[in-house]
Order: structure tokens, then C-alpha cells, then sequence
């Protein structure tokens, strides 16, 4: 997919986002109520999950038609599975400039747009707010003052709690073209001149369609600075402190997500499904797509059938029990071990002992099979407080990393990340599915 315009902004929201049931080998399109034959690009989700923003351009419906610039497109959620028919969302948001939303308000009731009109003829990069009124929308005010430079493509995230902003754009003392920077609210409610985020997120290439996720803390976004399958791929790290320029090694999302054009504006919903534009080609046009980043749960182990006690005089013989080896060899890559509540004490980060065996071979796996690297990622049920469940799951994850190193591991070989209870794979309101999701995943890579 081209990126087609300086103001283009391609971004999506950490929230969640329903569609089409997706597998975790296949990426699957979303229906034609959202995608036409025309681009998508700039794709974006209430808090709510009730209303799905996204940008059309070369579209006949457009307020200047197919030679137009891009306009603002909105699909209501009608069922987990389907979306209403796209509707152009109208003045004053949508004129004959680029338009896109770049946030919405956690209560629904505020877009941030991705431009500022100074005049009729004039629109400049930069953020504007607009209101949610009883017969549509308010015109769009700016909402910062920092002077963004009229070059380059420009993209922005506003968070749903206006307390960041994220931005891409061609600085005079960037790494290259397009970088990320971001923008802090302090305590008057003024937003700081734009930070750079550092060498680990930024490139000599570009950067672009920054998501974070809501917990804060997980990067999402597009460049074609650090190799990759195609024009642009989705990268994520992880960030480390409150200064938001100290970030995790990158990961590439892989050939499962990332293709030869241009895949960017990539979120993941609560329940592990994944929804991301991608081209068709280098210069091809983009669509919405969806994929389950939760691998399939692994086959139960197989038992080995009772054996039989044959008599034949004048000896009978009893069979010794059949001893199933644990198995050392590589697993397959992106691969997922689970480990259940049993792995931990009752609300405890103490490894229970007769889950330690477990650890073990995952130790002896890593130490045996070199190229391989993992992370350990924590989740909790949703009982309790949800900052003490995040807490407990980054504990929780941080304990097993902990007891991997003592037997073997190389630190530098594992990362650990708490999700709390923003990834459940079950239903909260019982207790069987709960359990389900109180459990630490073991995620294997390749180097």
C-alpha cells in the first residue's frame, strides 16, 4: 500500500476490535462493509468497541470524489462477527483536505483528528479535538501548539486518556525520515515539545503508524528501517521506564503478519485476535485484516494403552510399567506452552514444588536447543483489583524467568512481559474458566 498523502495517518486503537473469526496459521480480510476495492488506511477503534474509524481515499463517495484527498469513514459493531455498512462521517470533520481520526476519548465523546485547518484553503499537520454534540460533531480546535514541519508524512495516536501523544514525522534532527516522538501532558494540562524516542525504536528509514497497547507499555508500529519482508513491516518493543525512550529489542511480528507491501496500524484485541492494514503489493491498496496471535492449545499427551498381561504356562510374565521420555528437542517455532494455576502457590509467586519438574525441561530445552529464545508472559482472571492483577502477572512471570536462569538459561535469552487480566482465554464468570486464565505462557522463537 502507498503511502499516499503527507497527512495519511495509519494508526490503530489498543482496544478491541471484532471481525471475522481468525485461525492462527491464516490472516483473514474483513467483509466488504468495511473493505472496498478502494484503500483503507488509518484504522481506528472506540474504547467502547462500538464504532470502527477508518480512512477511504480514492473513493467515488468521497467529499471530492476519487481524485479527492481522504475522507473519515465510521461501521458500527451489529454483532461480534459483522459490521453495518461504512457511512462517511460528514462535515466538519471530513472537507476537501486529508483527513483521519488519530484518537477517541475514553468515553466516546471526543475525536482527535490528524491536521489542523488554519484557514479555508490551508490545512496543517498537527492534532485537533472536536465534541461530540446532539446533532453531530463540533469543529475541530487545535489541540497542541507545537509547530509540526509541513514535510515528509505525518501520523499521530492520542491516547484514550489524552495523557500522550504519539507522533510521526521527518524532525530536523531525526535518524532519517519519518521518526517517533512523543508528547507528555503535565500537570496544567499542557503537552510537552515533541521527545524522540531513541535508536532502538527509530531509524535511518521510517517510522510510522504508532498503537500502544492499553496497558501503555507495548509499541506497535510500521518501518522500513529494520529489514523485513516488504515495504514497511510491524514491529513491537516494549517500553522500560516512565522516560519512554528506553525500549526492548525489536521483534518483527514475522511472515505471518508482515508481507511484501506495506502492513502497518496493528492491534490486538482481548481476546488474542490481532487487526492490521495490509497492501496488496508494493504499491498495492490496503484492506483491514485480522489474525489470532493465540496459538492453538497443544494436543493432550498421549497415554499409552493399558498393557496386557498374557498367561502362558508354566510362567506368566508381569509387563513394567512404559516410561514416556520427556522430550528435549527443538520446539517449533512461535510455538506455546501453557502452565495452569497449579504452577504457583495460591496467590503466591512462589513456584509450587511439584510444578518445577515442568521448568526444568523447559531449562534443558533452551540449554540443549541454542538458537531458541523465549518470553514469558503472565495473566490473571479478572477477581480483584486490575492494577494488583497486573503487578501479580509481571511478578508471576519475572519468578519463572528467575528460576530458568538458576537452572541453565541465559537472561539475555528471555523476556517476560504481565498481560494481568486483559488476555483471558476463558469465561471470568466461572470458576472452571477462570482457572483457565490464571496461567504463565512459555513463547518459543527463533533467534
Amino acid at each position: 500500500m502507498k503511502r499516499i498523502s503527507a497527512f495519511a495517518c495509519l494508526l490503530f486503537c489498543a482496544q478491541s476490535v471484532y471481525g471475522q473469526k481468525a485461525t492462527y496459521e491464516t490472516r483473514t480480510k474483513l467483509s466488504d462493509s468495511v473493505n472496498v476495492k478502494e484503500d483503507e488506511s488509518a484504522v481506528l477503534l472506540s474504547p467502547d468497541g462500538k464504532t470502527l474509524y477508518f480512512v477511504r481515499s480514492f473513493y467515488s463517495e468521497n467529499i471530492g470524489g476519487a481524485t479527492g484527498k481522504q475522507d473519515i469513514y465510521f461501521s458500527n459493531r451489529k454483532s461480534e462477527t459483522e459490521w453495518s455498512v461504512a457511512k462517511n462521517i460528514g462535515a466538519p470533520l471530513n472537507d476537501e483536505f486529508h483527513n483521519a481520526v488519530c484518537g477517541v476519548s475514553r468515553d466516546g465523546n471526543k475525536l482527535y483528528l490528524n491536521a489542523i485547518k488554519v484557514r479555508q484553503d490551508k490545512s496543517i499537520p498537527g492534532i485537533s479535538v472536536c465534541n461530540r454534540e446532539e446533532n453531530g460533531w463540533s469543529k475541530p480546535v487545535a489541540l497542541t501548539t507545537y509547530e509540526f514541519p509541513e514535510k515528509g508524512f505525518f501520523q499521530a495516536y492520542v491516547s484514550p486518556d489524552e495523557d500522550y501523544i504519539i507522533a510521526s514525522f521527518e524532525g530536523k534532527n531525526g535518524m532519517g525520515l519519518e521518526d517517533l516522538y512523543v508528547l507528555k501532558k503535565d500537570a496544567t494540562g499542557k503537552f510537552s515539545a515533541p521527545i524522540n524516542m531513541g535508536k532502538t525504536i527509530n531509524s535511518s528509514g521510517f517510522e510510522t503508524s504508532p498503537i500502544v497497547s492499553a496497558d501503555g507499555k507495548t509499541l506497535y508500529f510500521s518501518s522500513n528501517g529494520f529489514g523485513g519482508q516488504g515495504d514497511g513491516d510491524i514491529f513491537k518493543s516494549t517500553r522500560q521506564d516512565d522516560s519512554w525512550t528506553s525500549w526492548s529489542t525489536l521483534e518483527n511480528l514475522g511472515p505471518r503478519i508482515n508481507t511484501v507491501g506495506f502492513d502497518g496500524s496493528f492491534s490486538i484485541d482481548e481476546k488474542g485476535n490481532a487487526y492490521y492494514i495490509s497492501g496488496e503489493g508494493a504499491t498495492g491498496n490496503g484492506d483491514i485484516y485480522t489474525i489470532s496471535m493465540i496459538a492453538p492449545p497443544p494436543p493432550p499427551p498421549v497415554v499409552p494403552a493399558p498393557a496386557q498381561v498374557v498367561s502362558a504356562p508354566p510362567v506368566v510374565e508381569t509387563p513394567k510399567p512404559v516410561e514416556v521420555p520427556k522430550s528435549v528437542e527443538a520446539p517449533k517455532p512461535n510455538s506455546v506452552e501453557t502452565f495452569g494455576p497449579a504452577l504457583f502457590e495460591f496467590n503466591s509467586i512462589v513456584i509450587n514444588p511439584d510444578s518445577k519438574e515442568s521448568l526444568k525441561m523447559v531449562a534443558e530445552r533452551l540449554r540443549k536447543n541454542s538458537s531458541y529464545r523465549i518470553q514469558i508472559e503472565g495473566h490473571t482472571d479478572e477477581k480483584g483489583p486490575e492494577v494488583y492483577n497486573q503487578k501479580l502477572s509481571e511478578r508471576r512471570a519475572n519468578s519463572v524467568k528467575k528460576y530458568l536462569v538458576k537452572n541453565g538459561v541465559k537472561g539475555s535469552k528471555i523476556k517476560t512481559q504481565g498481560f494481568g487480566e486483559l488476555n483471558p482465554i476463558s469465561d471470568n464468570s466461572t470458576e472452571e474458566g477462570r482457572s483457565k486464565n490464571r496461567r504463565v505462557e512459555v513463547k518459543y522463537f527463533l533467534q
